[in-house]
């Protein structure tokens, strides 16, 4: 396999610990260890700190894979995969189901990951790609148009990162209709799912609805726990999770014990940190609409659920003007090549207590103050 750089995780290795404000990291502010055992029980905090640091299950601790499922809408622990992180979940989901005969249709524009490990695997894509025009809606019917006989894998992830689009619960059950009782599998990336602007609009997990999906997920974004580097596969497919745990043999093997209860007590704590993660992301979007309304030669489509939002500039080239702005304020922006195609938006990301806040005054570029409390990516 020969994987092309990845575009967005290079820009974060450059920038991401330098500059003065990073406005488009995705995951919500990190949440101190103080902060979690506040919420989290008690009992669980004593084990953290007498846990005995040996090998841990392959597919994950019984009780952090009951408490996904559990998040997930699915029944059993037994559904549930436990990897080193989302990223190694989709990594070892594309490999494990795919081949180079396959074909795969994707939802985009995306993270790079959706997309182009599919590619290195030697599978055909095909890119459906949300349109701005369309306020950043999902059509079906192309998704369906673009199915063929060898189509192995369609990939969405709603919320959308980046443009913060979420369709709405029908529209998102036509799309798992194209996979149920079907040949082909639909790997839905949660990772977001938990933050929506209006709670009402919240998605039940796709591997809830039926045994064609694979929801993946973990505690990075919504839990503000992206350090503790635990994510999960959930499906009700038999032969799928099977061959998941076939092929994680070959990578990390299982995960890390602390990391494990750590993810546990997120888990445990949920109600709490779910709380936290929608105020900072509705209150960033708030001031954000404030600021795309009253800043000159700026645009968008409000975002719907998620920790992202993709503003355009009408009348400037995103990434000339995202590599200026690091390197005159130290203010870093994603620019639309980090999801696959050159044009005029930057990703912004909603994640920590005021940082994006409308201009004091009349300005060419962004006002923005240095609030962020923590490193953020993703």
């Amino acid at each position: 396999m020969q994987l092309p750089p990845f575009l967005i995780e290079r820009m974060f290795a450059k920038h991401e610990f330098t500059c003065r404000v990073n406005l488009t990291g995705s995951d919500t502010e990190a949440l101190s260890l103080d902060a979690l055992w506040e919420v989290a029980p008690e009992d669980t905090r004593r084990w953290y700190e007498s846990l005995t640091l040996g090998y841990t299950e392959s597919p994950g601790h019984p009780l952090l894979r009951e408490l996904a499922a559990q998040s997930s809408g699915v029944r059993s622990g037994s559904a549930v995969q436990v990897f080193a992180g989302a990223t190694e979940a989709v990594f070892v989901l594309f490999n494990a189901i795919l081949s180079p005969k396959d074909h795969v249709v994707v939802i985009g524009p995306t993270y790079q990951l959706l997309i182009d490990v599919p590619r290195a695997i030697g599978a055909e894509v095909t890119e459906i790609r949300l349109r701005r025009e369309d306020g950043w809606r999902l059509d079906v019917d192309e998704v369906r148009r673009a199915l063929r006989p060898n189509t192995r894998l369609i990939v969405a992830n709603f919320p959308h990162n980046p443009t913060g689009a979420l369709p709405e619960a029908p529209v998102f059950e036509e799309l798992l209709g194209l996979v149920d009782g079907t040949e082909t599998l639909l790997l839905s990336d949660e990772i977001y799912r938990g933050i929506e602007l209006e709670p009402q609009r919240r998605l039940p997990a796709a591997a809830a609805m039926t045994a064609n999906a694979i929801s993946v997920t973990g505690v990075s974004k919504v839990l503000g726990m992206a350090g503790v580097r635990i994510g999960w596969t959930v499906t009700q497919n038999a032969a799928v999770t099977a061959r998941l745990l076939d092929y994680r043999y070959w990578t990390t093997l299982a995960t890390s014990a602390p990391s494990e209860v750590l993810a546990i007590a997120g888990l445990q704590a949920a109600p709490a940190l779910v709380d936290r993660a929608n105020n900072l992301v509705r209150a960033n979007a708030g001031a954000l609409a404030s600021f795309v309304k009253s800043t000159p030669g700026w645009d968008w489509v409000p975002p719907v659920g998620g920790t992202c939002a993709y503003p355009w500039l009408t009348a400037t080239e995103a990434r000339a003007f995202s590599e200026w702005l690091v390197d005159r304020h130290g203010v870093l922006l994603a620019p639309d090549v980090m999801f696959g195609h050159t044009g005029q938006h930057l990703r912004f990301g909603m994640m920590a207590p005021g940082s994006i806040i409308p201009p004091a005054q009349p300005v060419s570029t962004p006002s923005i103050r240095n609030a962020a409390l923590g490193p953020v990516r993703g």
